[in-house]
């Protein structure tokens, strides 16, 4: 079984393909937006809240603060069973629109209504995940690289069962078999997986620069901000000013920009992060239909799935 990342040239390409085969199949059925933008609206209200709070607290409202992180961390507890939830009900509606039917969420909804249970707990193996990625950073190397071989094994058994119960309805008994019967497919699977996870490397990316421009708006503008952020003059914050710069020791600092530009970076990360999480579930919904339900698919979709599948290298499914 083959764990290799690609190439970063390899991964632009992936996600190239991944990108135009993934709005194709929602142009198909526009209802496949439905569970997307609630995820997406849910992770923005969970940053909202955090830093809601964190302001609050800064301008002297602590009991209003604290209430708001309390509320964040409510939200943000119950994260990880709504969007599996969200998550069956857009592999069911991906898998309904594959074969030709008309895919709403009030027909997905009550598809999914005797499969909560196993929604609940994969949002419980999600939270012990999320520890092991913490825990990550803290052991040696051979704990680094066990834990990282964890997270990755359950990014990908996680995104096999979400169709295998939104479809078949399976048990995790009956689940772990399909996937084992599965398992001559997972290397191009995991390809899958990398190539769409180089986004988040991107906007990290363009991010670098937009926070030292916030640096610079916090100097020029020191005098003009609330002052419940101001962090007080350099000369106070680091003692004595190199000459020849166009700042002095008097130069106030306010880090309002810099706060509201992490807190934009937040929201868009954690908008990036759902629509990740939504790309892997489409692929992984028609791949996991291509394999197990091929006659149930759309005769005007079946040809064009074999090489959005393999990523267009090649034929996978002969």
């Amino acid at each position: 079984m083959d764990f290799e990342k690609p190439g970063l040239g390899a991964q632009f390409s992936q996600l190239g393909y991944l990108l135009k085969h993934t709005f194709t199949i929602i142009g198909r059925d526009t209802d496949i937006l439905s569970p997307i933008i609630r995820m997406s609206v849910y992770a923005a209200f969970v940053v909202v809240l955090f830093f809601a709070g964190i302001a609050a607290i800064i301008v002297g409202m602590g009991g209003t603060g604290t209430l708001l992180l309390l509320a964040m961390v409510i939200v943000f507890v119950y994260k990880f069973f709504y969007y599996n939830h969200q998550e069956l009900r857009l592999s069911r509606l991906v898998y309904d629109t594959a074969c030709g039917r008309d895919a709403t969420v009030q027909g997905a909804r009550k598809e999914l209504a005797d499969v909560k249970g196993r929604a609940r707990i994969l949002g419980l193996i999600d939270m012990a995940n999320v520890w092991v990625v913490l825990k990550r950073g803290n052991g040696g190397l051979i704990t680094r690289l066990i834990l990282g071989a964890l997270v990755e094994i359950w990014d990908l058994v996680n995104h096999f069962l979400l169709p295998v119960f939104a479809i078949d309805k399976l048990s995790f008994r009956e689940g772990g078999e399909r996937l084992h019967t599965l398992r001559d497919h997972v290397p191009e699977t995991l390809v899958g997986v990398f190539g769409i996870d180089i986004m988040g490397n991107v906007v990290r990316t363009i991010l670098g620069p937009l926070y030292l421009i916030a640096i610079i708006l916090g100097l020029a503008s020191g005098g003009f901000m609330p002052t419940a952020f101001s962090a007080g003059s350099l000369g106070e914050l680091f003692g004595s000013i190199p000459d020849g710069l166009p700042l002095d020791e008097q130069t106030l600092f306010n880090w309002l920009p810099l706060f509201v530009l992490i807190f934009l970076a937040f929201i868009g990360n954690a908008i990036l992060a759902r629509l990740v999480t939504a790309i892997k579930v489409i692929y992984f919904t028609l791949f996991y239909t291509r394999i197990a339900h091929a006659d149930a698919l759309d005769s005007d979709i079946r040809d064009e799935l074999d090489g959005y599948l393999n990523l267009g290298n090649g034929d996978a499914f002969a």
